[in-house]
């Protein structure tokens, strides 16, 4: 008998056993690590998975700093991301579920590596060495790479957006152009990214040590909107229309499955960590 779904179950298995689990427990079993998993999201791994795999790749920042659960962003490290540890306990328990149902999981980490260009980043979290950026987050990957393989994960590669996508740099640049264009045209996307900015005037002021004028930030929203945009497309290419992508709760995940790129092609579905997984 052939893999087959009903109603978000997944069913696997030969004409002699047919094993069933419900996706559900993705949601049920991860105690609140994971937002509520929607129809679609539900869907989508549905249909991902009745080949008997699944590709859920992972999206995490650096190892940013961290004092008393809350991050200051005084600087990067070089361990595994506080977040990120987050994600493989919750592909710990996605495993196991998916293989209790003879479905195969394939996994993947990405760190986003793409404040290296950044000046001021650079200057406040590494004395201005862009080099010794990517080096922590290189070894920040290799780490997780490590810690995947000790928890039994199924893990396939760990690597930077920039070396793990070989045309990061394109899209990225081809997805801020258009939003530059886009600005120039629609009203209500400058209200969102004016919105935006004000919300995280903290976080970028936090992220280079000094105070950040709006303009500063309009630009950091802007460039975030584009890297999430770059990210779907990348990933896309890389690991093929069957991926999953797992990352934190933010408004950026919108741009994921922006039209931009993905007009009438089927959206990415997304699992989210909770608001609760990230400290205050």
């Amino acid at each position: 008998m052939e893999s087959y779904f009903c109603d978000y179950e997944i069913f696997a298995g030969s004409d002699k056993e047919v094993r069933k689990v419900s996706i559900d427990l993705f949601y049920d079993k991860c105690n609140g690590t994971l937002v509520e998993v929607p129809a679609w999201v539900k869907k989508g791994i549905s249909h991902r998975a009745k080949s008997g795999r699944v590709i859920l790749v992972s999206a995490v920042c650096p190892d940013y700093e961290r004092i008393n659960s809350r991050f200051t962003y005084r600087g990067v490290g070089s361990e595994i991301p506080y977040i990120a540890g987050v994600h493989l306990e919750i592909v710990k328990e996605i495993a196991g579920t998916l293989e209790d149902s003879g479905v195969e999981l394939v996994y993947y980490i990405t760190l986003a590596d793409t404040e290296f260009d950044l000046p001021l980043v650079v200057d406040h979290m590494t004395n201005g060495s862009a080099d010794e950026f990517l080096r922590r987050c290189q070894a920040s990957c290799d780490k997780l790479f490590i810690a995947a393989e000790k928890l039994g994960l199924p893990i396939a590669e760990a690597g930077r957006f920039t070396k793990v996508f070989g045309d990061w740099f394109d899209k990225y640049q081809d997805a801020l152009n258009f939003l530059r264009q886009q600005l120039e045209e629609d009203s209500g996307l400058r209200c969102n990214l004016a919105e935006e900015s004000s919300a995280r005037v903290p976080l970028y002021q936090a992220m280079i040590g000094r105070a950040a004028d709006m303009g500063y930030c309009c630009e950091m929203v802007l460039r975030q909107w584009a890297q999430y945009m770059a990210w779907g497309e990348c990933a896309t290419e890389k690991f093929g229309t069957d991926l999953v992508m797992m990352n934190h709760s933010t408004s950026n995940l919108r741009k994921i499955n922006h039209p931009h790129f993905r007009q009438g092609r089927e959206r990415i579905p997304i699992l989210q960590l909770s608001a609760g997984t990230m400290p205050e």
